[in-house]
């Protein structure tokens, strides 16, 4: 049985978002549904999954600055010591770096602030081969 949610948003934001959707072939509808599917998705993962999109993060990271030789050892270290130290700079020296290097910021990355094992997962990847499996 289906349900409706109702939310609460400005005229002017309700008209943008319908323009937009409609200048894309968009139902505004289904842009919703997917984009809470995608949440709830993301936020059920296990903690093993988030581990290996991490990795997978770290090393897209990695092709990024054109392989595992070219991540200046500078960066990596900086980003170990703050894994150990202070899981918010860590997550905001990545989200510097995607945005210096004009990237899109993929949404796992605000899971490594999680804890000292899930930005270790994202500096393995950033440092180490190719990960076996989905690329």
């Amino acid at each position: 049985m289906d349900a409706n949610l109702h939310i609460r948003l400005s005229k002017e934001l309700k008209d943008l978002f319908q323009q937009i959707a409609k200048k894309n072939n968009k139902d505004t509808s289904s842009l919703v549904r997917d984009w809470i599917s995608g949440y709830v998705a993301e936020h059920q993962k296990s903690d093993e999954d988030l581990a290996s999109d991490l990795y997978l993060a770290g090393y897209h990271l990695q092709q990024a600055f054109g392989g595992r030789e070219k991540v200046n050892k500078e960066f990596a270290q900086r980003l170990q010591e703050h894994s150990l130290t202070n899981q918010k700079e860590f997550t905001d020296q990545i989200i510097s770096t995607y945005l210096d290097l004009n990237l899109t910021i993929p949404s796992i990355i605000s899971k490594t602030s999680k804890g000292f094992a899930f930005s270790q997962m994202f500096l393995l990847g950033l440092l180490g081969d190719k990960p076996s499996g989905k690329l």
